[in-house]
């Protein structure tokens, strides 16, 4: 019985602590939706409009009313996302160099692909998958799903798999982040394809993850590069969001403020949503990468309750963007 209750337990708490999503800054919303639809399969979970900025950067550091769009390959409560942040007013991002590329299976990587590069998206092949150049200048690594013995294709629970990102010291930025944030060392791939392993990562990635289901690592992985310098971490780069039961936002929180106050971007803050209270702190890591840590009791109910698949009103942003063109020549 106790062995049980224990499994049970472990397994709770790994459903608790998990990758959500990762911000992305958006120049052209509609062209990145056909992207993110046509040539990765994605679909809309929901989305927003806010007149105001951000009090706590949401949107970057951008004083102008905004967007926001959910999408993904199911809810948010169990699958990783990508977040689609448009600032109304903003033409483009300065690129930086730390955010590398976003890893994922398909079933029809191939065909995936090829569409990109019918839409006009720079293709090229890696070690037996595709990385596309897509809208704004972010890169996604696209492998095909593994057949299996009767040669039916199955589709994985998370296509996504990997976010790589550029590192100074991967050993000490692994450490921080499962000293700091409860993380595990998970493998870079499988063990039997050591050679596919060193072509796809250069020598000294690192690997960090939560645990999953009995003990597994999650699909979702964070890859950390070896880069000869400190990465230049941008607003491009956007914002990592993860889950933690309220007490571990609260504990890590305090922590930092006790050994590194530096790292956090805005202080904790608790916000009285319509499902209960959701404890938010946004911090950076050593090496500036932002993570947006929110307390998983009331973040996954409330964004499952606001899953509506509803895309933009085009007509209506295409007005306000009409408006800003016309205040713009006065």
């Amino acid at each position: 019985m106790r062995s049980a209750q224990l499994l049970l337990a472990s397994l709770a708490l790994a459903g608790a602590q998990r990758a959500l999503h990762w911000v992305t800054r958006v120049s052209e919303l509609e062209r990145t939706l056909n992207f993110t639809q046509h040539v990765l399969g994605m679909q809309v979970l929901r989305h927003e409009e806010n007149e105001d900025a951000c009090p706590i950067t949401c949107n970057g550091k951008f004083d102008t009313s905004w967007s926001k769009t959910m999408v993904g390959y199911g809810d948010e409560d169990t699958h990783f996302a990508l977040e689609l942040t448009y600032n109304y007013g903003i033409v483009g991002y300065e690129r930086g160099d730390g955010l590398r590329r976003f890893v994922l299976w398909l079933d029809e990587a191939a065909a995936a692909a090829a569409t990109a590069a019918e839409m006009g998206f720079a293709v090229e092949a890696v070690d037996g998958a595709s990385r596309v150049v897509g809208p704004d200048g972010y890169v996604y690594e696209l492998h095909q799903t593994a057949a299996d013995p009767d040669g039916v294709l199955p589709r994985r629970a998370e296509p996504f798999d990997t976010v790589v990102l550029s590192s100074e010291n991967p050993v000490r930025l692994a450490r921080w982040y499962v000293s700091l944030l409860g993380m595990e060392h998970v493998p870079l791939g499988d063990v039997d394809d050591l050679q596919a392993i060193h072509t796809r990562h250069p020598p000294g990635t690192i690997a960090v993850g939560f645990g999953g289901e009995a003990g597994r690592p999650s699909a979702v992985r964070y890859v950390f590069e070896p880069s000869a310098s400190r990465p230049r971490v941008t607003e491009w780069e956007g914002r990592n969001a993860i889950a933690l039961p309220e007490s571990t936002v609260r504990a890590i929180n305090a922590r930092l403020i006790e050994e590194s106050p530096e790292l956090i971007v805005h202080e904790l803050r608790e916000l009285h949503e319509a499902l209960g209270l959701l404890v938010i702190v946004i911090i950076r890591d050593p090496e500036g990468y932002e993570i947006c840590i929110v307390s998983s009791e009331t973040f996954d109910p409330s964004v499952k309750a606001a899953t509506d698949h509803i895309g933009p009103d085009w007509a209506r942003r295409n007005g306000l963007l009409a408006a800003m063109k016309v205040h713009d020549e006065l």
